[in-house]
């Protein structure tokens, strides 16, 4: 602790490496299955080792016990920011939502080789879907459903604000909606 706060990287990194998985496993077990949805567990956790890193030279614990409950805390209001800020979105409120049957087509669980076939058939069929959008909503739902990337990395790909992202992706995810429908009737 005492070399992480003198400033050498390499033992900040160790200690709050120490603390990844934990702080990964809260913030999957609070997060909403719908606000998961926009929000990646490992986003929240980045952002606080951001928001440690900016006050690691306040905190005045010297123990590894006062170190794990003061990155804690933080955690712990990073995920009510999280939860504040796009709960109650009221372009968006992910408490309305509902789960697309287009997107989940990586079910590991179904394991027999009809319901592989099915998952493969559907997966390509979504994939043709993806082909009939905008470009840029292409790419957003791409990286999203089929390679499990964040907001902020995809907006960063994207060299695009999270906010039109997200706009990217809902008008996308519509889209897809319309056209399922579409071809089911």
């Amino acid at each position: 602790m005492a070399l992480a706060r003198g400033g050498d990287q390499q033992a900040l990194g160790e200690l709050l490496d120490h603390h990844r998985d934990q702080l990964f496993r809260l913030a999957s077990s609070e997060l909403d299955p719908k606000l998961a949805a926009r929000v990646n567990a490992s986003d929240v956790v980045q952002q606080t080792f951001l928001s440690a890193c900016r006050k690691l030279e306040n905190h005045e614990g010297q123990t590894p016990q006062e170190f794990a409950a003061w990155i804690l805390q933080i955690h712990k209001h990073n995920l009510q920011d999280v939860v504040r800020q796009h709960a109650g979105s009221e372009k968006r409120d992910v408490r309305k939502e509902r789960n697309s049957n287009l997107i989940d087509t990586n079910n590991a669980e179904q394991s027999t080789p009809s319901q592989q076939a099915m998952r493969l058939e559907k997966h390509d069929e979504l994939r043709r879907f993806l082909d009939q959008l905008p470009a840029d909503q292409k790419a957003a739902n791409q990286y999203r459903y089929f390679e499990a990337h964040s907001l902020a990395e995809i907006s960063k790909t994207l060299n695009r604000s999270t906010q039109a992202v997200a706009s990217l992706l809902k008008r996308g995810l519509s889209t897809l909606r319309t056209i399922s429908q579409q071809k089911s009737d």
